[in-house]
């Protein structure tokens, strides 16, 4: 019985490594918020939730998409309801370069257009990939597990939060720089710099 809650609970969580991922990255930054030392500002807040979502929801969730869409490739495509074909590689390795760049700009000394440049070009590439998932269901009847179903909400969802994440954090910069809240140590100029380095 417990055995094989435990079982069904890993497989959901593996299965679905999107938004264990996104999950994950919040729980962090909820408690690196809780253990923060410093004035708790909504530069700060908003700057450790940002900085999780790229490293967790972009970062990790890419890297292990590149390990699926090209180790596993078959199991990929067939989870997707789609043959295996070259355009799994071609998949993993631009996962592979979005997972670079998201650990290149997930740490506070990353300028926040960088931050603000990736978190965009993955909110496109989600939205793209929901609106193949629906054109493949729509069309072709394509009702597999990772075409439909938490995939396609993780999709739009995750790739939202993460642009919502973005102007909370240029808003919460350019309020905290106006009414002298900013956290920022002195060594550095810029209000995002207030986070914590990894």
């Amino acid at each position: 019985m417990i055995s094989d809650i435990i079982s069904t609970v890993l497989e959901a969580v593996i299965g679905n490594y999107l938004i264990s991922c996104f999950v994950l990255g919040l729980i962090v930054a909820v408690v690196e918020v809780l253990r923060w030392k410093g004035p708790r500002t909504a530069s700060v807040i908003s700057g450790l939730f940002l900085n999780e979502f790229i490293l967790y929801a972009l970062g990790v969730a890419f890297a292990i998409n590149f390990v699926m869409h090209s180790v596993f490739g078959d199991y990929a495509a067939k989870t997707i309801g789609w043959a295996q074909s070259p355009f799994q590689l071609e998949l993993a390795l631009a996962s592979l370069g979005f997972a670079i760049i998201a650990f290149v700009v997930c740490g506070r000394r990353a300028q926040f257009r960088a931050k603000a440049a990736v978190v965009v070009a993955a909110f496109v590439s989600g939205l793209g990939d929901a609106a193949g998932h629906v054109y493949q269901m729509v069309v072709n009847d394509d009702y597999a597990v990772n075409n439909t179903g938490l995939l396609l909400i993780g999709d739009i969802v995750i790739n939202v939060v993460g642009l919502a994440l973005v102007v909370w954090h240029a808003v919460a910069r350019r309020h905290d720089s106006r009414t002298g809240t900013d956290a920022a140590p002195p060594r550095t100029a810029a209000v995002d710099e207030a986070v914590p380095a990894r």
